[in-house]
């Protein structure tokens, strides 16, 4: 495509996602990788071509280019190779089938040790034992990750993020060998897409983009009304997508809430406690 019709594209793809017109200035840079972020897709169907090492060492190397907190780089990559060792972690999470399908599966971390070393080799103590230490490379390692699926992208592969595998984080450090101060942010599974998946709705930027201030909404009414009005646009793009006879389509806020109704991952805070961080 030329310019005018990248362009055109991206108009149309952040139309579908946000609901709401975002103009594209006229002679801009960097369209091609503006319009795929703009209709980036999660993907749980792969075939069966492989991701070789030496490309997953490639994305790897892209994706830890990320910004990082005063450049502690505290993040670290889990390439899962070993057959029997990816059955394991696989069966963490029963509930997802296309993990095992997916040619490649990593594991993105946080990384509190490497920093604390710095302190110990010189005999001095770590000063900043608090919640910010913890935060700090959970920060740096979700900008890996997405980084890791940037780089996946742009080389044509599609991934899955599985953040689920924290359900079983104590479980999946033991198989993975996390020392202390080292804990998983998700996995990302990658591989050569089957198909096109359609781009999910977001939330309208009215709702989520604010400029100076965070916008005033004391009582929750504003958020209300925006989630009411993307709840049908939600409804109205899954309604045309299924095929006839299937259920029908339900509200995004319903699903959410019926989701999250039953308590999840409540032994985290026991998990990163156990690995040495202090949450105060």
């Amino acid at each position: 495509m030329d310019d005018a019709d990248t362009a055109g594209a991206l108009h149309r793809a952040l139309l579908e996602r946000f609901g709401e017109t975002v103009e594209v200035p006229e002679g801009l840079d960097g369209l091609d990788e503006l319009l795929r972020m703009a209709t980036h897709a999660t993907h749980r169907a792969w075939t069966d071509r492989a991701v070789e090492p030496g490309l997953v060492r490639l994305l790897a190397a892209c994706a830890l280019g990320a910004p990082s907190k005063s450049y502690l780089q505290q993040a670290d990559i889990v390439d899962v190779r070993e057959p029997g060792l990816r059955a394991e972690v696989e069966a963490l999470v029963p509930s997802m089938p296309w993990i095992a399908d997916a040619p490649a599966l990593l594991v993105v971390c946080g990384n509190g040790r490497r920093f604390r070393r710095l302190f110990e080799r010189r005999g001095q103590p770590f000063t900043n034992e608090h919640l910010d230490g913890f935060f700090n490379p959970a920060v740096d390692a979700a900008l890996v990750l997405m980084n890791l699926i940037r780089a996946a992208e742009a080389a044509g592969l599609a991934c899955c993020p599985i953040s689920v595998l924290r359900d079983r984080a104590a479980r999946l450090a033991e198989l993975l060998r996390m020392p202390a101060h080292v804990f998983p942010i998700a996995g990302l599974c990658i591989g050569w897409p089957v198909g096109h998946r359609d781009v999910n709705a977001r939330l309208p930027l009215s709702a989520t983009l604010h400029v100076d201030r965070f916008d005033e909404d004391r009582d929750g009414r504003r958020d209300d009304a925006a989630i009411d009005a993307f709840d049908a646009r939600y409804v109205a793009a899954q309604a045309s997508r299924r095929p006839p006879g299937a259920a029908p389509a339900t509200a995004w806020s319903d699903e959410r809430a019926r989701q999250y109704a039953t308590a999840q991952r409540e032994d985290w805070g026991d998990f990163v406690r156990a690995q040495g961080f202090d949450t105060r």
